[in-house]
């Protein structure tokens, strides 16, 4: 009877040793995911104010070269045809039916170019025009200069994605172009758009110097490494081909399930 009792004792202890482990392991395992969800909760806090100063420095980016692009625009296109303009006028004895028309037509062109620049300096033009208008305004600019052959090439049916993913992605593009007018070298570049229902894709095509002499000639290179930490932002990928003297070509993928606005 006696060893019957111990038993028993040795039972219970046992029992309640294991339970009081259990409970203590339970505890560790909810305090361990507690501090898991509150490490994850900060990281994603982090992303989140990380994603929104790069857009933010994108945004601010864009109009800093849009205010150059259209000081230069100002100064070496719609100058030079108002001047040209104002030279008809004075010289209006000779011909001067001609001169009126011609000067018609500069002034035509001025305005037209000057609009073209107004709609560009809206701070929120992407917002409002979407990605495509953008970029067709932005070549415009660029074939209006005289130093480049633009093209946009479009392909399928256009969509908007949301107005970060479109903001992140001109500046990947305004940023290429403004690499190529001052390293390139080259005479015709290209935008083509492919929208397809799973996927957008972008491609920058120049017939430059290429790459490899353009690293040679700036330090910095092409600035791929920042175009692509931007892509990375929004979950898309930035890649470059070139070959020397054979010109670049830049491509822009974004998986666009579940992007769309």
């Amino acid at each position: 009877m006696h060893l019957s009792d111990l038993e028993i004792y040795f039972t219970l202890f046992s029992c309640i040793v294991l339970f009081v482990s259990f409970a203590i392991f339970g505890l560790y395992l909810f305090k361990r995911n507690i501090k898991n969800i509150k490490e994850s909760t900060i990281e994603k806090q982090l992303m989140k104010t990380q994603f929104e100063q790069q857009l933010l420095q994108a945004q601010l980016e864009i109009q800093e070269q849009t205010l150059k692009t259209i000081s230069e625009e100002i100064h070496d296109n719609v100058g030079q045809v108002l001047s040209l303009a104002k030279l008809n006028l004075n010289t209006f004895e000779n011909d001067s039916t001609k001169k009126l028309e011609d000067t018609k037509e500069l002034i035509s062109k001025a305005i037209n170019d000057l609009r073209n620049l107004s709609r560009s300096m809206h701070g929120d033009r992407i917002a409002e025009m979407g990605l495509l208008q953008s970029l067709t305004d932005e070549v415009q600019i660029l074939q209006n200069s005289g130093e480049f052959e633009t093209h946009l090439l479009v392909s399928g049916e256009s969509y908007k994605l949301s107005i970060q993913k479109e903001i992140i992605i001109f500046r990947i593009v305004q940023e290429a172009l403004n690499n190529i007018i001052k390293h390139a070298k080259a005479k015709n570049i290209i935008l083509h758009i492919n929208y397809q229902p799973q996927i957008f894709t972008l491609i920058i095509e120049d017939d430059g110097i290429g790459f490899e002499t353009i690293t040679q000639q700036n330090k910095n290179g092409i600035g791929l490494k920042s175009m692509q930490n931007r892509a990375q932002l929004i979950g898309a990928s930035c890649t470059l081909q070139s070959v020397n003297t054979n010109g670049t070509t830049i491509t822009i993928t974004l998986p666009t399930l579940a992007n769309k606005t």
